[in-house]
């Protein structure tokens, strides 16, 4: 019979992004405070946030808060960012139950993007790593984002790595902006949880041939639409 392998994407997946960036945020303000003697940022920051910024939200509180900012101030406050050295996480609780529960079925992978050393470090404050038998950092393949979802290059080494032909392999994501493109393209099973609560990424936006197959708002929906 052939085995299922539960994939997963990471953030806001298995845990609230928005809590790292938070924590993020405390860190990057720590170093604004000592170097640009910029106060008290972390709530604006985080409303900022919650309004649907990120990329550029840095560049606006040093516009805001330090206009004779430098270059280098404004990559050392983001560097500062990501340099939280011991986030608190915790997992969404249906999906410390979705994992245990999957662990039964045959060996589980993660696919995760972003900065190699940052989702790392998120993998570590889960307690993730003993609990994936292959996780793959998208960035870690190769320079510039280069192998970033949606490319295919993640699940083909992922299904190269824990499979064997006739599996059956599912991913499991909130972004179908680039997450489902390619599993839906290799004959996979694509589910997108899209949880009501605050999330970073707009669900709105769907590549092409990145629609789900299924949609929940919880993983412990997952025996349901899955069938087993």
């Amino acid at each position: 019979m052939p085995r299922l392998h539960m994939i997963f994407d990471l953030d806001d997946t298995l845990y609230p992004e928005r809590d790292f960036a938070i924590e993020g945020f405390r860190s990057a303000a720590r170093w604004a405070e000592q170097t640009l003697g910029v106060r008290d940022v972390v709530e604006e920051m985080t409303e900022m946030l919650d309004g649907g910024m990120l990329g550029q939200l840095f560049q606006v509180i040093l516009e805001r808060h330090a206009p004779d900012h430098t270059a280098e101030h404004l990559a050392a406050f983001r560097e500062a960012y990501r340099r939280v050295d011991d986030p608190r996480l915790t997992l969404f609780p249906d999906a410390a139950r979705a994992l245990d529960h999957y662990e039964r079925h045959g060996p589980m992978g993660l696919i995760t993007d972003g900065t190699r050393a940052v989702q790392a470090k998120k993998v570590a404050a889960l307690g993730l790593e003993a609990r994936f038998a292959r996780i793959v950092f998208t960035d870690a393949l190769g320079p510039n984002r280069a192998y970033f979802k949606p490319h295919p290059r993640p699940f083909e080494e992922m299904a190269s790595a824990i499979g064997a032909p006739g599996d059956r392999y599912v991913y499991v994501g909130d972004n179908p902006a680039k997450d489902f493109v390619a599993p839906n393209a290799m004959g996979w099973t694509s589910v997108l949880v899209h949880r009501p609560h605050p999330r970073i990424h707009d669900v709105a936006k769907v590549a092409a041939g990145g629609a789900p197959q299924h949609t929940v708002e919880s993983l412990a929906a997952l025996p349901d639409v899955l069938g087993r």
